[in-house]
């Protein structure tokens, strides 16, 4: 069985392969990529991925590599999974056409972006650490590396993925370690903080990235919807000295939604002052300063944001970025290599754009539902996995309540569909089990 199942992965494998070659790329990709070549770094994106890019291009000089690199995490999963846990005819055909086949998996798969990076990263490990929780054993020293590095990896490339990490190593932890719950809650704490110092000690001694200050696209907006929303202006006095700046624009423009149309306007006005580190700190007391005075309007401009971050309410004449089949404009020759099954592919993806499942809501929805239904079921690996998935996608997701910086884009929810669909291939292979186990009178 295992013979067929590895050729039906490479198979998939060989067409996604040519449905994405050389691999999708928007405007964030190449610039990374930009980056991985010239070995000069910032910090708008974690540059851990180019970092990773730039010794890939060692290999190959390109998107090629990096392509390769998330398929090969895509479809060793579905070998890994298949191979495991759906011994049932039934599980093994909802694996493929709720997971691995399915819209809201593909369309993201030969993206090179961090989210679907992380996504995969973190895909692969959970899978393996599942592996060895069916069978009732710990992890193997290399499989205990691998998960690790794999979950390191996808939660420093995005820069918010921490809160979703944390259900993951706690399981690696369980993965690893046979100690009572306090301990191994403390090596779990342990294993954070070497990650936070990790993290830091790449940024500052190897990648050294040069400071554009993300955080500030974000405050700006929280000062902007409370000026908005009361007439109250916190903005501190480096921003409304700055030439550019005008209060009337934002008052016109505003929208809970983003400050994208606001921060990059169509009109080419240069309204936000640069920000240094000086600056900065007077950027975050005015900052908290607006969220101390104005608490339920900052949460109100937060929770209709969300709205539309979650695509219950949608701005009028706004793309809503499901999928992204093609490379975006550059100077280095990529250009996207168009075939017959790249538009089969993309068909597909395109025809199902408007259904329930392509909408970040479903996303939220969903896992909240799988989570009350694994807790109802009684002790199992299954209960332990899908608890792992629903946890872990609600923490990554829940967070961008209070961060999230655009209403535009599916790729951050990718995360939660990986998660959520692979836990309902879990959970039909459970009742499947239990089905098999009442019919033939045996305890489960």
């Amino acid at each position: 069985m295992s013979r067929y199942i590895f050729i039906i992965a490479l198979g998939g494998f060989i067409i996604d392969l040519l449905a994405c070659w050389p691999g999708f790329m928007y405007i964030d990709s190449v610039n990374q990529y930009t980056q991985a070549i010239t070995f000069t770094f910032s910090d708008w994106h974690p540059p851990i991925m180019a970092g990773l890019w730039s010794q890939l291009n060692y290999i190959y000089k390109g998107p090629q590599v990096m392509l390769i690199f998330q398929l090969l995490l895509l479809w060793t999963s579905f070998y890994l999974i298949a191979t495991t846990w759906c011994r049932h005819t039934l599980s093994f055909i909802s694996l493929i056409l709720l997971f691995i086949a399915a819209p809201y998996v593909q369309n993201f798969a030969g993206l090179i972006v961090k989210d679907s990076q992380m996504a995969l990263c973190w895909l692969l490990a959970v899978v393996i650490m599942l592996r060895a929780i069916y069978y009732n054993r710990k992890m193997r020293p290399w499989e205990a590396a691998v998960t690790f590095l794999l979950i390191t990896y996808g939660t420093m490339v995005r820069i918010n993925a921490l809160p979703g990490a944390i259900p993951l190593y706690y399981l690696w932890v369980e993965d690893i370690y046979s100690g009572t719950i306090t301990r191994k809650a403390g090596l779990l704490a342990l294993v954070l903080t070497g990650l936070l110092i990790s993290n830091l000690s790449i940024n500052k001694f190897i990648l050294k990235p040069h400071k554009l200050y993300p955080e500030y696209k974000l405050m700006a907006h929280d000062l902007a919807g409370i000026y908005v929303a009361t007439g109250k202006s916190y903005f501190p006095a480096f921003m409304t000295t700055h030439p550019g700046f005008d209060s009337n624009y934002i008052r016109q423009h505003f929208t809970t939604a983003t400050l994208d149309n606001i921060w990059w306007n169509k009109d080419q006005k240069n309204i936000f002052a640069p920000l240094d580190e000086q600056t900065r700190q007077e950027l975050i007391k005015a900052w908290k300063k607006s969220i101390r005075e104005n608490t339920f309007t900052y949460l109100e401009n937060r929770f209709d944001g969300f709205l539309y971050y979650l695509q219950l309410k949608q701005r009028p004449d706004t793309t809503f970025y499901y999928y992204y089949p093609y490379i975006y404009t550059n100077n280095y020759g990529f250009a996207l290599k168009k075939n017959w099954v790249f538009t089969g592919v993309a068909g597909l993806i395109t025809a199902n754009k408007n259904m329930p499942y392509m909408k970040p809501w479903f996303w939220l929805l969903l896992p909240v539902i799988q989570l009350i239904i694994t807790f109802r079921l009684p002790s199992s690996i299954f209960k332990k996995a899908g608890l792992s998935l629903a946890i872990s996608s609600l923490l990554y997701l829940l967070p961008q309540f209070f961060i999230y910086q655009a209403d535009t884009e599916f790729r951050y929810f990718y995360w939660c569909c990986i998660a959520t669909a692979l836990h309902t291939v879990l959970l039909i292979t459970y009742y499947l089990h239990r089905k098999q186990v009442t019919a033939t009178g045996n305890r489960a």
